[in-house]
Formats: structure tokens, sequence, C-alpha cells
């Protein structure tokens, strides 16, 4: 039986159920990381309890939007070790570098944002393999979009999957979804990545194989003491 994971989702309990319905096995909810210095106490009490109710299995994560390197750095720190996972919105040359030079960073969202090209190129993709960093192909940022701004975003798309399988970098897809209408079912994401150059073998390891691969690593993050040092346990 294949299992799928959706790994960008609105806290939202009807999204969750509409998961459930479509048979996924598991979802990261991402929290905005300025709400969860702001709720921190209420963000954990409101996940565990959408945990609680559902038979999903959930993450937490943060993202984090700063353009400010130094800021996003510092938001890492303090973030790193209190959530399962942590993604960080791309854009400006600068910050895609920051956020692929960093290891405690899992995924990174839409690099291409305000630019021309895909934000990611041959120094950044090796930077991605050696730190283990994903992409993440945000659904909702192709079907938002019409026209000129839609067929960017593809162009863009396509540009980093021709990185990727020139670098081997790990990169999911995600409904991004923000109500139950935004949700798709694993065979609609599937569909929805043909738009671009991803064939459809590909496209399934990005909803199934890539996030168990993801969730590997949050085990290896919280028995990190600092980068390349571990706790074994016996």
């Amino acid at each position: 039986m294949t299992i799928f994971y959706d790994f960008n989702i609105a806290p939202k309990e009807e999204i969750i159920e509409t998961l459930e319905e479509f048979n996924f096995k598991g979802a990261c909810i991402f929290y905005n990381s300025q709400k969860y210095f702001e709720e921190e106490s209420d963000i954990k009490e409101s996940f565990n309890q959408l945990n609680e109710s559902t038979k999903l299995d959930l993450y937490q994560g943060i993202v984090i939007n700063h353009t400010n390197p130094q800021l996003l750095r510092k938001d890492v720190q303090r973030l790193y070790k209190k959530v399962d996972l942590i993604m960080a919105n791309g854009g400006e040359e600068k910050l895609n570098r920051i956020i692929c030079e960093t290891p405690q960073i899992d995924i990174i969202n839409h690099p291409y944002l305000h630019k021309r090209n895909s934000g990611i190129n041959h120094v950044l993709s090796k930077l991605m393999v050696e730190n283990n960093i994903s992409v993440n192909i945000n659904l909702t940022d192709i079907l938002q979009h019409r026209g000129y701004f839609k067929a960017k975003i593809l162009n863009q798309v396509n540009q980093l999957l021709m990185l990727q399988r020139k670098y081997g970098f790990r990169t999911i897809l995600s409904s991004g979804s923000e109500s139950f209408y935004d949700v798709r079912s694993p065979k609609s994401m599937i569909m929805l990545s043909q738009l671009t150059d991803m064939d459809i073998d590909y496209a399934k390891k990005c909803i199934t194989q890539h996030p168990l691969e993801i969730i590997e690593n949050i085990t290896i993050h919280k028995e990190s003491i600092v980068q390349g040092v571990r706790i074994i346990k016996d």
C-alpha cells in the first residue's frame, strides 16, 4: 500500500479531515515563525488537540519569512529544537544562499519569488545536497496564477527540475492548503505536476518517498548536539 503525505497545510481541522478522506498517511502543519514566538503555548496546545483528533501522522513545522539573512539565522537557532521541521521562504539571491547553507533548515519554499529564474544555481544545488535541504513545489503557487504569471512560474519550476536531475537534491510536492477547498487527492497532485516537466514516477516520490526521508531527518536533528555531532543511544 502506497502512503502519501502533504507537507504544507494550515492548522485547520477541515483540512485534516479532507486529507483523511483522501487516504493520506500524514501531513505537516506549518505555523508562521512570528506568530509562534507570540503564541507558542497556545499553538502547541492547538497542535496537540489536532494531533489527538486525527489518525493522520501530524508534524509541527515553522515557516520563516525573513528577507534579512541575520534575522533568519536568529530565528532558526531559536526554533529548530522546538519543532519537527523548519521551512524558509526564499527569494533574493543572498537569502537563498543563506538558506541553502543552513543545515537546520529542512525545506526551502519558492526560491524563485520575485525572480526571473528558479532562484537556484549549481552552487546552491550542491549546498542543498550537502545540507540535506529539500525544495517545496507548492501547487498553490501554480494554481492561483493565470496567463503570463502562471507560465513564468511553470518555467521557473522547470528550471528547478533541470537542476534536480543533474545534482540530485530532494523535492516535494505540497498543496499549500489554507482551506479544505485547496486540498487535492494524491492522484490530483500527481496530475497537476504534469503541468511541469516532472515525470509521473518522480511526482509520486515527491509525495511518498521524499517526505518519508524528511521524517527520518527529524530524529537526526533532535539527536544532534552541534552540526555533525549526534547523541547515540544504546
